[in-house]
């Protein structure tokens, strides 16, 4: 089943996987932001520029070295919130045993693409 393509109050909540360059703490967080997007490509393409621009710029919240991963949710949402407000956030931890695996899968925009269009 299909999801729908859009959302109806042009609000999403996407999830942004950074790993972490520090020796202290969880070395992934995926963050969650509201994200403004008519469609789900629109809400992905918004927040993936969030993502770099984290990486850029920085986050507030840390001074060490930071790289994106990539969108690992994309929710449409039903009521209005502030563009980019980080709403959840949780540490993460990598698959260890089996050589440093990812502890979350990432979407492209080709296997978004195949479950909303």
């Amino acid at each position: 089943m299909k999801k729908t393509p859009t959302s109806r109050t042009g609000w999403w909540i996407v999830g942004l996987l950074l790993k972490q360059f520090s020796s202290e703490g969880a070395p992934y967080w995926n963050n969650y932001r509201l994200v403004r997007g008519e469609d789900w490509r629109t809400a992905f393409r918004r927040a993936t520029e969030m993502g770099k621009n984290d990486v850029r710029v920085g986050n507030r919240a840390f001074s060490n070295k930071q790289e994106f991963i990539g969108i690992t949710d994309l929710l449409p949402i039903y009521d209005e919130f502030e563009d980019g407000a980080e709403l959840l956030w949780e540490e993460l931890w990598p698959d260890t045993e089996n050589g440093d695996v990812l502890p979350i899968g990432v979407y492209t925009e080709a296997e978004l693409e195949s479950e909303y269009e």
